[in-house]
């Protein structure tokens, strides 16, 4: 669905973003993007990861947890689910 939920937080706020998946699949995919940008999670801890490296993904519910949120993270969250039941 389209579902657009709008939430705000300050600078330094902790913040997760829920998929709202209730029956998750192994072969699943979750894509998290911020505006058009897609955030590496597969691929965080690495060389260019300053920008998301608060930033990771709850291995159970594939919740988009951000921790002490900056400036330069505010925009539209997007998550793109493909799942192999649809």
């Amino acid at each position: 669905t389209d579902d657009v939920e709008s939430l705000s937080v300050m600078e330094g706020d902790n913040v997760t973003l829920h998929t709202n998946i209730t029956n998750m699949q192994r072969d699943d995919q979750i894509l998290w993007k911020l505006e058009d940008q897609v955030i590496p999670i597969a691929h965080l801890n690495g060389p260019d990861d300053a920008k998301w490296r608060n930033i990771r993904l709850n291995d159970t519910t594939r919740d988009l947890v951000i921790s002490n949120i900056r400036s330069d993270q505010s925009g539209l969250y997007k998550v793109e689910i493909n799942t192999i039941s649809m």
